[in-house]
């Protein structure tokens, strides 16, 4: 009898264990996803703000500093261009006057040579002298004038139109070099050969052509810096020719 109500009262503890302990389980559970619950909540709304800031303001961004160029790199820049021009200037207006007067050196590599000289001429004498001057001066030539818009376009147009004629006219020599050495019993005399005049022809109306675009993208554009007025050169984006 002792036996049997020994079974009966185990039989009766063991599922009060089970019940409980699984409660103590689902409590746990239950909390444990509480406060994961609350976490997420806490990590997904920190997200929130930072993701959701506010847009800025339409203010000018200053700079801490007033922008300016180095002295040295002006005068640097300065002395390096002087010598390029008077370096330049003396040496394309010598090899054009030795081949102006020399009729023995008439001929087409010759001609080649001069017309690559002139082109690099035309450059120095041009563009040097106004790049200077807007390092030094810090400022476009005659500003937003009439000529000021005109020297706006011509400038870029003659250096894009100087590179073309510089690398044509190199093109040109080294066909007409790879010519020489394969028709070696070709006696070149005096005089400029037909073909070759048409070559510098062709050379610099090519030249001219495609330096057109870079002249009209360019303009003379007005902008305000520390409540001051300024004009510059530059690509124009609302320029017509770029849209």
């Amino acid at each position: 009898m002792e036996a049997l109500c020994l079974r009966v009262s185990l039989l009766l503890l063991v599922p009060g264990l089970v019940l409980s302990d699984s409660s103590d389980r689902h409590a746990t559970n239950q909390s444990d996803l509480g406060s994961y619950l609350s976490t997420f909540s806490g990590i997904e709304s920190s997200i929130l703000l930072t993701t959701r800031q506010p847009p800025l303001s339409n203010q000018t961004v200053k700079c801490s500093q007033q922008t300016k160029i180095a002295e040295t790199f002006k005068y640097i820049n300065t002395v390096v261009s002087c010598a390029i021009f008077i370096v330049g200037m003396v040496g394309n207006a010598t090899l054009l006057r030795i081949i102006y007067q020399n009729k023995c050196m008439r001929n087409g590599p010759n001609a080649l040579i001069a017309s690559l000289a002139l082109g690099d001429l035309i450059y120095i004498v041009i563009d040097i002298p106004i790049i200077v001057y807007k390092l030094l001066a810090q400022k476009w030539p005659f500003g937003d004038s009439a000529f000021g818009q005109f020297l706006c376009k011509f400038l870029p147009f003659i250096q894009k139109a100087s590179v073309g004629i510089t690398v044509l006219n190199l093109c040109a020599l080294s066909v007409d070099r790879y010519r020489a050495v394969a028709s070696w019993s070709r006696v070149q005399g005096i005089g400029i050969p037909m073909i070759t005049a048409i070559e510098i022809f062709s050379i610099w109306l090519l030249s001219f052509v495609l330096a057109i675009p870079e002249a009209m993208g360019f303009a003379v554009v007005p902008f305000r810096y520390k409540d001051e007025g300024y004009v510059t050169c530059m690509l124009n984006p609302t320029n017509k020719f770029m849209l």
